[in-house]
């Protein structure tokens, strides 16, 4: 079920609590309204799932709701949030995307963790990676957890809590030559 709005398409999903057409409305009407204010034509499309109210942006010169590393993107998501969850009643996720980024960056960061550990593994130390938010975050201990050798904790404090990529002790480097005469 699909209903029109005046630019944009709200897709409907099949889960819908109480009241959530509304908040729906209400998040897309401010998103809406903030990309007029910073002058960027584009659509919302906003789907209930069991996992909240997934909005998706699509448009031209969207890299300015995105921001490094998806910083301005995790900000307009809290304040979607905020503003579905401003009246009283249950919580409603809001998982905000644009233009396919965060798909996009979990690939990145699995390709970079991927070859950040394995690059641990070789030379023995340790490693420690930008500041990421919780979210990116699992998405690097989760892909470490499948390279041989090496492990990866937490440290710092937000906003600048950071990965530490290290090898397990007693794990063989990956590549290690043996010559012929034992040297």
């Amino acid at each position: 079920e699909k209903a029109k709005t005046e630019n944009d398409e709200v897709v409907k999903g099949e889960y819908f609590p109480e009241g959530t057409e509304f908040v729906e409305n209400e998040v897309t009407e401010f998103l809406k309204g903030l990309m007029e204010k910073v002058g960027i034509n584009g659509t919302v499309k906003a789907a209930n799932t069991d996992n909240g109210l997934l909005v998706n942006l699509e448009g031209d010169d969207m890299g300015i709701l995105i921001g490094r590393r998806g910083e301005t993107l995790d900000a307009v998501q809290y304040l979607a949030s905020l503003v579905a969850n401003k009246s009283e009643g249950s919580y409603v996720r809001v998982v905000l995307d644009i233009d396919d980024y965060r798909s996009k960056r979990e690939a990145s960061l699995r390709a970079y963790a991927r070859k950040t550990a394995s690059n641990v593994v070789k030379s023995g130390r340790s490693m420690t990676l930008e500041p990421m938010n919780p979210y990116e975050r699992r998405i690097v201990h989760s892909t470490v957890q499948t390279v041989n050798g090496a492990t990866s904790k937490s440290i710092g404090s937000e906003p600048n809590r950071r990965v530490v990529i290290s090898p397990i002790e007693g794990a063989k480097p990956r590549g290690e030559r043996k010559f012929r005469d034992g040297k």
